[in-house]
C-alpha cells in the first residue's frame, strides 16, 4: 500500500489568474468562522533556510527575461530543476501540527506541469517522487476558468508583479491558457483531484463546496496527522 506525508488542510493549485488566492482567503476565514486554527501558506510548506534561497535563485531566472521567448529552454531548465529540487527539500522538511488546518495556495502540480510540457525529459519532480514523497493533502482542488475570463482578471491587476516568474508569465497569457488546458487533462480524471470552474461562481460558493469535501474527507477518519492512504473524494466540477 502506497503510503505518503499527510497534509490536513486544503491545496488549492492552478495557473495564473485561476483564482487561488481569492479562494484561499475565503476558504480560511470559513474554516476560522469554525472555530479550526488555519495557516495559510503560498508555494512551500516551509520558509527559512534552504526554502527561501532556493526560491530566490529560481526567480532571478528571471530577471532579464523581459525579451525572451516564452519558449526558451535555457530559462525554463534552470527554473525547473532549482524550483523542483525546493520542492523536494520542502516536502521532506514539512510537519503537520496537531489540530492545524493548513490551506495551501499554489503547491507542486503546477510545477509538474511547467516540468512536463515546457522541459520533458528532464525528469524533474518524476512520478515515482509524485507517488510516494509528495504531500497530499485531505482536500485537491485544481482551479480553472474560461481564457476570457483569465484574461479579464489579468487586465485588471494594477501595479507591479510581485516577482519575476510572475511577471514574465503575465506577459505570455496564451501560453498559459494552454498549459491550463494541458494541466487540466492530467487531473480531471483522477480520483486525488476535484476540478473547480471559478468563473460561474462566487468565492463564497466554491468555498462553501471545498469545505463540504473537507468535512466528507474528516468523515471518511482518514485523518492521521502524518499519512492518508490514498482517500478518494468525489468530483464536485462547478460548470
Amino acid at each position: 500500500m502506497t503510503r505518503r506525508p499527510f497534509i490536513s488542510g486544503v491545496l488549492l493549485d492552478g495557473h495564473e489568474c485561476s483564482g487561488k488566492t481569492s479562494l484561499a482567503r475565503v476558504i480560511s476565514a470559513g474554516l476560522q468562522a469554525r472555530g479550526r486554527t488555519v495557516t495559510q501558506s503560498h508555494g512551500t510548506l516551509t520558509k527559512g533556510g534552504l526554502v527561501d534561497a532556493m526560491l530566490r535563485e529560481a526567480v532571478a531566472v528571471f530577471d532579464d527575461a523581459a525579451d525572451r521567448p516564452f519558449h526558451d529552454l535555457r530559462l525554463w531548465r534552470r527554473f525547473n530543476s532549482i524550483r523542483s529540487a525546493q520542492l523536494v527539500v520542502d516536502a521532506e522538511l514539512a510537519r503537520s501540527t496537531p489540530d492545524e488546518v493548513r490551506v495551501q495556495d499554489r503547491y507542486w502540480l503546477t510545477q509538474h506541469a511547467f516540468n512536463t510540457f515546457l522541459t520533458p525529459g528532464e525528469g524533474y519532480l518524476a512520478p515515482e517522487w509524485i507517488r510516494t514523497r509528495a504531500p497530499r493533502f485531505a482536500v485537491q482542488v485544481y482551479l480553472t476558468c474560461s481564457p476570457a475570463a483569465r484574461r479579464e482578471r489579468m487586465a485588471a491587476r494594477t501595479g507591479p508583479a510581485k516577482h519575476a516568474v510572475n511577471a514574465f508569465l503575465h506577459r505570455h497569457l496564451d501560453e498559459i491558457i494552454r498549459l491550463d488546458e494541458l494541466t487540466l487533462r492530467q487531473v480531471v480524471d483522477d480520483p486525488e483531484w476535484t476540478v473547480l470552474r471559478t468563473d460561474h461562481l462566487g468565492a463564497q460558493e466554491l468555498a462553501e463546496q471545498v469545505l463540504d469535501l473537507f468535512d466528507t474527507a474528516g468523515r471518511a477518519g482518514s485523518t492521521s496527522s502524518h499519512v492518508l492512504d490514498h482517500l478518494t473524494i468525489g468530483k464536485a466540477t462547478a460548470s
